[in-house]
């Protein structure tokens, strides 16, 4: 339990879109991204079930008063936030223990099914007495999908599907609650404790699943960093490849002056006289604008700008720069493509410097604001919407497609997922060649150069 310090109103933190647009949270169910940045308070020694109760009563008023000051959305996704407060403020309150309040909050951010919303309960509350099952889930279609279970852990599979070696059942719910947003919260919770799942299979029949969470914490987990492998760069004859992770510094090893955009610009000149240049958004779930516009700059032949906030007072201005590269562009984009990651591809289309080849993206369009809890939980969120006249908005819907090439739930169940992803990723490197005019005779070598990058 956490020891709570004399109570005064924290006051929730900005972050401005004219500097960051963080990654969009990853929405595998199970893969919960419960990253180190809670503030850790003293444990608690002799705290009273009143002084317990108030300051969840003062955490759970001061986030979704923030939400609601704030937060861009609650009419796009029909969300009625008063009646939200009213249906969880009460359990919240009066919970037993702040595992309690924490799934209760969590279950109240969850009426917001937006990619860039997420909830960290206290980092004194899950430290070393949470885990969370370790079950492999893959994003498809926008849902998630069980790809793997731990050992002993696997649900029935209905008779009829008991042959099909791909049945790869749908998680429709994590602890009753739809599995976007906060809700992935629910999946983890104290050690040995059951985690309970509903299934959804092939022929839209859905089952219950209760899984053991490990005995031993794995929260939170390793940090995630993409070493030197977050820009990986070669060539095909006359088309250049560039495989672009992460627009986030801190997930990246950089070079001697440690600048994203230095080691970005110093890849475009390297391939800037090949006739074709693929730039591969495929999984890039975003980081800072200072980063990416730099780099799309080298791209453009015009000046972009974009109206940001609820009053469109805000500009996000992108200029063309040297060295420019001025061949064709392709840019790969992807369902885990997000934020930064959308942006950068919407961007180039915007400007007709590129054709977009993939699937439907994430959809999280806004910059994101942060609230910080009393009890040292945090909450991020969409904050900055785009107000651009003209320009269509892409929240909840991703960035337009000039050719749709998906992964299925189809072809993954027929051929597994593996063997689905290397038919996706041949087709839709096929089409760069064709908007090329590049011989086809290069896509072995192409292939295999993305496959080896994706490594």
């Amino acid at each position: 339990m956490t020891d709570f310090q004399p109570r005064r109103r924290t006051k929730a933190t900005r972050t401005h879109p004219t500097t960051s647009f963080p990654n969009a949270p990853r929405r595998a169910a199970i893969a919960i991204a419960l990253l180190g940045y809670g503030v850790l308070l003293p444990t608690a020694s002799c705290q009273s079930k009143d002084e317990e109760a108030a300051i969840f009563a003062e955490t759970f008023d001061a986030h979704w008063e923030r939400l609601r000051d704030d937060y861009p959305y609650f009419e796009f996704y029909g969300v009625d936030w008063e009646a939200e407060r009213k249906e969880h403020r009460s359990r919240a309150v009066g919970a037993a223990n702040a595992t309690e309040f924490a799934w209760e909050m969590a279950r109240l951010i969850s009426a917001l099914p937006d990619r860039h919303v997420s909830y960290l309960p206290s980092m004194e509350t899950i430290k070393g007495r949470w885990s969370v099952p370790e079950i492999k889930t893959h994003m498809i279609e926008q849902r998630p999908f069980v790809i793997s279970w731990p050992d002993g852990s696997e649900p029935e599979i209905p008779a009829e599907f008991a042959d099909l070696p791909f049945a790869y059942p749908e998680i429709i719910a994590v602890s009753g609650e739809a599995p976007v947003g906060a809700a992935e919260t629910l999946a983890a919770g104290p050690l040995g404790t059951k985690l309970e799942l509903r299934l959804g299979w092939p022929d839209g029949s859905e089952t219950d699943h209760s899984i053991e969470r490990p005995d031993e914490s794995n929260l939170p987990p390793p940090s995630k960093h993409l070493g030197d492998r977050w820009l990986v760069t070669g060539r095909v004859g006359s088309v250049g490849y560039m495989k672009v992770k992460t627009f986030d510094p801190e997930q990246a090893t950089l070079g001697a002056d440690g600048k994203m955009t230095t080691m970005l610009r110093a890849a475009l000149r390297e391939l800037r006289d090949t006739k074709g240049l693929i730039i591969d958004l495929q999984g890039n779930g975003g980081g800072l604008v200072a980063a990416s516009d730099p780099f799309l700059g080298n791209l453009l032949q015009r000046t972009q700008t974009y109206s940001w906030g609820r009053s469109g007072g805000k500009k996000r201005i992108i200029r063309p720069r040297s060295p420019r590269y001025r061949g064709e562009v392709v840019a790969l984009v992807n369902a885990r493509s997000a934020s930064g990651g959308e942006w950068a591809a919407r961007i180039l289309r915007d400007a007709g410097r590129a054709t977009v080849v993939g699937e439907r993206t994430a959809g999280a369009e806004a910059a994101v604001g942060t609230s910080q809890g009393p009890d040292g939980s945090v909450v991020k969120f969409s904050e900055w919407p785009m107000t651009q006249p003209g320009v269509t908005p892409f929240q909840g819907t991703g960035i337009e497609l000039d050719h749709d090439i998906p992964l299925t739930i189809e072809d993954a169940r027929t051929l597994g997922l593996d063997e689905a992803l290397q038919r996706v990723r041949r087709a839709r490197l096929a089409k760069a060649l064709e908007v090329f005019s590049a011989p086809a005779s290069a896509l072995d070598a192409l292939v295999e150069l993305a496959a080896a990058a994706d490594r």
